[in-house]
């Protein structure tokens, strides 16, 4: 877990004049202003005998962003659409592009679909399959890369050719449409005082993190989680700079990248307070916990704020009684690992 962090001064234009009310207003009546609600008794009792766990729960104030109900289950939608939402007629001709191992791929195909723009999504082989076919079956084409750094390959490849690229995360639109998550926690939670974001490329912490310091100022603290197995956002900001990471070892997908953007970096670096890097098992229990007592459909990459609050001492040296605001990011589980999760129940 890196220490508090002292935010950088300055922050690049592109990010600094982000108007996120009238991105809100852009997205408005397309993805869902989707619901913000509070700690679960079935949570607590799901817990059972773990007693730290527990004893954290009752700490604080817990609330819950659930992005796994949003248009094709993850917050990708809101930055797909920001995206799409204002391309040029000649951009729109030329199709977009993307790579995606399932969630922004899904997003993009969705959009893209509603907007009468045709999409080519480049997702890895290893990708979730229930992925690959939504993209697929929102009228997408969907290239197959054998690994990663191929399957970024075929879409630079496309790109060159023509295409509109949109990227996940290192993007200032895609970072627009994510940060009308942080809106809606500050318009819902005012008094927040700490809000905790899972991290694959960085997308989605980049824009919560940005559109919480413009509504609420300093003193709402800004968390990420990340896999210790594709700490990204974590080597970035040792390193002040984007680091492919030589071997990615999670099983978590959508968490795990090669490297997280360099926009991202410039956003953490000025908005972001601190990343935790988690194990994969304590995810997965999260994951349970979520789906077998909250009785919600979320993916591991979603239940990584919560594993961060339960089962680590990220919250122990803070004051009690805070108000804490965590992101469940995506609600598109494989079909095969839900069913495992279910029959820990």
């Amino acid at each position: 877990m890196t220490g508090p962090r002292t935010f950088a001064s300055v922050l690049p234009d592109a990010l600094a004049q982000i108007d996120f009310d009238a991105v809100a207003t852009r997205v408005q009546g397309v993805v869902k202003r989707t619901p913000l609600v509070s700690l679960t008794p079935e949570l607590v009792r799901g817990l059972g005998g773990n007693k730290r766990a527990i004893e954290r729960l009752q700490r604080i104030d817990l609330h819950l962003k659930l992005e796994c109900l949003q248009v094709t289950g993850s917050f990708k939608a809101r930055g797909a659409w920001n995206q799409i939402a204002q391309l040029t007629d000649e951009q729109r001709k030329r199709g977009v592009v993307t790579t995606s191992s399932g969630n922004h791929g899904r997003a993009l195909a969705w959009a893209a679909k509603r907007a009468g723009v045709p999409a080519t999504i480049c997702m890895p082989a290893d990708a979730y399959a229930n992925k690959i076919e939504a993209c697929r079956e929102l009228g997408a084409e969907v290239r197959l890369g054998e690994t990663r750094p191929l399957t970024d390959a075929i879409c630079m490849q496309l790109a060159e050719e023509g295409a509109v690229l949109i990227h996940p995360y290192d993007a200032v639109r895609t970072i627009e449409g994510t940060g009308t998550v942080g809106l809606e926690i500050a318009l819902d939670l005012p008094d927040v005082d700490i809000v905790i974001t899972p991290v694959g490329g960085g997308g989605l912490i980049s824009g919560v993190a940005l559109a919480l310091r413009s509504k609420l100022g300093p003193n709402v603290q800004v968390i990420g989680v990340e896999p210790s197995g594709a700490a990204t956002l974590s080597r970035g900001l040792e390193a002040g700079a984007p680091v492919d990471l030589p071997n990615i070892q999670t099983e978590v997908q959508g968490l795990c990248p090669l490297n997280v953007g360099a926009l991202n970096i410039a956003a953490a670096q000025n908005a972001v307070n601190r990343v935790v890097e988690l194990e994969d098992e304590p995810i997965f229990t999260a994951q349970a916990l979520l789906v077998n007592h909250c009785g919600l459909t979320v993916e591991p990459a979603g239940a990584a704020t919560l594993a961060a609050v339960l089962f680590t001492d990220l919250l122990d040296e803070l004051p009690a009684f805070n108000r804490v605001a965590i992101v469940v990011s995506g609600g598109n589980p494989a079909p095969q690992q839900l069913l495992a999760i279910r029959s820990l129940s």
